[in-house]
């Protein structure tokens, strides 16, 4: 064997992995795929921990002292585990639990212990792989309790399961909550009432009249005039005077 070229297609990014007698180890991959070889001298490719963003195209390409081999593997998960995962959440004033299995291949199956209404949905990723959550309101009478989730997968030989513990804190929180709302709907209903009897009296309430403005009479000035007509009668009176 002289050397040895793997090409690595997955979803359109591509790395190259490579060995040669006379040339150092290449990886441009550095995701944990290393190339042996076995005691005869052929060589593989080792994938650990395969998943599902290990599938893609894989180009081999070898030469040898007699020639040389080519060939394109198309490879692909069949079957891939999800991951688990569950918390508390606040809906409102309601509690709810939340079981999440996500990233599995098949879809996973989700199933609650507790007798309560839960309902489910299902999404399909661009890898093709799965996304499976589960929610269950919880009743308000309950304070403290524990529930199960448990998911099942054909890549499992067992049921994966997760324990929720609901605290009396959460009770505590919920109580509090539910005062609050009880406290602005009590104050909204005051302002609403104040309105309308405000609005209700004033449609009854007797309308004032309007004061009217004095009116200003027009006074004529005739002291000027009167002047004048002294002034003249003055003249009038000093030229006759002149004639007699």
């Amino acid at each position: 064997m002289i050397y040895t070229i793997w090409k690595i297609n997955r979803g359109g990014t591509e790395c190259l992995i490579s060995s040669g007698v006379n040339d150092q180890p290449f990886d441009s991959c550095n995701d944990g795929k290393v190339m042996l070889n076995t005691t005869s001298g052929e060589s593989y490719l080792k994938i650990p921990e395969f998943s599902i963003s290990d599938e893609g195209i894989y180009h081999c390409e070898s030469v040898y002292s007699g020639g040389s081999n080519s060939a394109n593997i198309d490879v692909s998960v069949i079957v891939a585990p999800p991951t688990v995962s569950a918390w508390l959440e606040w809906e409102g004033s309601k509690r709810v639990a939340v079981c999440l299995a996500k990233g599995g291949k098949p879809a996973a199956s989700i199933s609650w212990r507790s007798t309560w209404n839960s309902t489910s949905t299902t999404t399909q990723n661009k890898d093709d792989s799965f996304r499976v959550e589960s929610r269950m309101v919880l009743p308000e009478v309950i304070t403290t309790d524990n529930l199960t989730c448990d998911v099942r997968h054909p890549s499992w030989v067992e049921m994966h399961n997760v324990t929720l513990q609901i605290t009396e804190g959460d009770f505590i929180h919920l109580q509090q909550v539910i005062i609050s709302m009880v406290t602005i709907s009590v104050i909204m209903a005051t302002l609403a009432g104040l309105y309308f009897t405000r609005k209700h009296l004033c449609r009854i309430c007797p309308a004032r009249p309007s004061e009217s403005k004095p009116s200003q009479d027009y006074v004529e000035e005739v002291e000027p005039y009167a002047s004048y007509v002294q002034r003249v009668n003055s003249i009038y009176n000093s030229s006759a005077d002149l004639f007699t």
